[in-house]
């Protein structure tokens, strides 16, 4: 089973900015995703998954990675408008690491102070 990018859908731009033109961040999100994804060399390794709500309001926007064996990423607080990319290159990191462990030094810049926790994988 590939490992998966979850993309919380419910999520707002903001604590304050729910939508903008009747679209949740999330929602905008997932649309910037999608066409980066679909031309994005390593689609067949994750998928591009969606969730009703990650539970994490007070810092929208967020995602989590998932993997077989490997921990789960969740990141919040992220710009819906400018980290689609950012959120493809962290992919090829959890993609690379056999074992899925990331370093925050490894990830882009604006992602590293966004990475709110690793979840160990069940066994």
């Amino acid at each position: 089973m590939p490992d998966q990018l979850i993309v919380c859908k419910s999520c707002g731009f903001s604590v304050d900015e729910e939508k903008r033109a009747g679209e949740t961040g999330g929602a905008h999100l997932l649309k910037l995703l999608e066409v980066l994804y679909a031309q994005w060399p390593r689609n067949d390794e994750l998928n591009l998954e969606t969730t009703g709500c990650l539970c994490i309001c007070e810092k929208p926007c967020a995602i989590a990675y998932v993997g077989t064996g490997k921990p789960t990423y969740l990141f919040a607080d992220l710009d819906a408008t400018t980290c689609a990319a950012d959120l493809l290159t962290a992919a090829e990191l959890y993609l690379d690491s056999k074992d899925g462990m990331v370093s925050a030094y490894t990830l882009p810049k604006e992602l590293q102070s966004r990475r709110i926790a690793r979840i160990p994988p069940a066994t």
